[in-house]
């Protein structure tokens, strides 16, 4: 006599945390692929078996995991039976959104395996066992944290914590965290002080860096990564934006200053809070300047004189339709002009990016919708009377119609019941 097994088709879990110590005993994603196909063979002969994995990616939070996030819509949407973990510290670190995200996925129908918990949910119905499971893995997380944060600030504190650099410098030696010049985006930096020290703005320099065909940041970043045989999933456009060339104006690393302890968070993975620059820790002479003192100097007086600011806690200009207008060409957001030489008008925000690069300079001034909301307002006022009239008559002629629609029906439904009988 034959026995038919019941197959399944199968979604592994497999992740490793950013934190080394933590995963010490779980750093092989291999090794949890291994157990889990292992685990399959025995427990579910013949069913497939799909891998997603997310890597150096924390466990106390589902939202940046990349592997996760392909992995639920395709567990939400039934093309898998089963979800099997290596145990529930790979699935999560944070008791109750852990648990949270495990009953959406049982309410679902999805069937939730931890092969070294000896836990099959919701078959193993023991939900005082799983919160244990997952208090436990919660406990490294929170007490990590907090020795993470205590070396930062000592580190922080001593001038050596440095997670990134500005474009023009690269970190040599992450360990000893080493920072030198990085040659071509030096220059590059240099020209565009130097441009804005002669008197242009952010738009024009940075249109002229997008017409040199010079790689913007982010690019010359993924260039210089995938030259060194490194992969990268850097995506980068190839236009300078404003943003970037007024985030470089005002950085003063470019003068050999290492500025630590500008934001915080209150809680594991809050959103960072801007710290006062009095509370920052900052070192002087840090490492080799790119922009000398003098030159940086003579920037940021050009900020102050050309930033105009109207805003002393009373609103100036009003900004009443914006999220209402598009430009007719490009189609993006119009946005308020606030310029006292200028009346009042909303211009295209492509244009205000990019100049003439982008789009043309489309504008509307206020006062001119201002008369045309007027002028609208005035005719629904002198047809109000007309218009109500209509909607009325518009109601009793729908209320007519489902009453003659509930009639027929009714008629309909006779005819087949005495059609039955007959």
């Amino acid at each position: 006599m034959r026995i038919l097994t019941e197959t399944y088709d199968i979604a592994g879990y497999c992740r490793i945390s950013v934190d080394e110590e933590m995963d010490r005993d779980n750093t092989s994603i291999e090794n949890q692929k291994a157990i889990i196909e292992d685990y399959v063979k025995q427990k579910f002969p013949g069913s497939t078996l799909t891998f997603y994995e997310d890597r150096d990616r924390s466990g106390y939070t589902f939202e940046k995991r990349e592997g996760y996030q392909k992995m639920r819509p395709l567990l939400m949407g039934h093309q898998y039976d089963i979800l099997i973990v290596k145990d529930f510290s790979r699935f999560s670190r944070r008791n109750s959104r852990g648990l949270v995200e495990l009953e959406d996925l049982r309410d679902n129908g999805v069937r939730i395996i931890s092969i070294g918990d000896n836990v099959d949910f919701p078959t193993f119905d023991d939900w005082t066992v799983i919160q244990f499971r997952f208090m436990m893995n919660e406990m490294p997380v929170t007490d990590t944290s907090k020795k993470v944060k205590s070396v930062i600030d000592r580190r922080q504190n001593d001038g050596k914590w440095i997670c990134a650099v500005p474009y023009g410098y690269i970190i040599t030696n992450t360990k000893n965290m080493t920072i030198a010049i990085d040659p071509p985006a030096a220059q590059v930096v240099q020209t565009i002080f130097t441009r804005y020290n002669e008197g242009w703005g952010y738009k024009k320099i940075a249109n002229y860096l997008t017409e040199q065909k010079i790689p913007t940041p982010r690019m010359h970043e993924k260039m210089r990564r995938e030259a060194n045989g490194e992969e990268t999933k850097i995506q980068a456009r190839q236009e300078w934006s404003i943003v970037t060339i007024q985030g470089i104006l005002e950085n003063d690393f470019y003068i050999g200053t290492l500025r630590q302890g500008k934001y915080t968070r209150k809680r594991i993975n809050g959103p960072e809070i801007k710290k006062d620059e009095l509370d920052h820790i900052v070192f002087e002479n840090h490492h080799e300047a790119i922009i000398d003192k003098q030159t940086f100097a003579m920037a940021q007086e050009q900020r102050k004189k050309r930033t105009r600011s109207n805003y002393r806690g009373i609103k100036k200009y009003d900004n009443v339709y914006s999220g209402f207008l598009y430009c007719g060409d490009c189609g993006s957001p119009m946005f308020s002009m606030s310029r006292s030489d200028l009346k009042p008008a909303y211009l295209c925000g492509t244009y205000h990016k990019r100049g003439r690069k982008g789009c043309t300079s489309h504008h509307i001034r206020v006062d001119l919708l201002d008369g045309i909301l007027k002028e609208y307002i005035l005719k629904i006022k002198e047809n109000s009377e007309g218009i109500l009239e209509r909607l009325n008559a518009s109601l009793k002629a729908e209320k007519a119609a489902v009453q003659t629609n509930a009639e027929t029906a009714s008629n309909i439904q006779k005819q087949i019941d005495d059609a039955l009988r007959n």
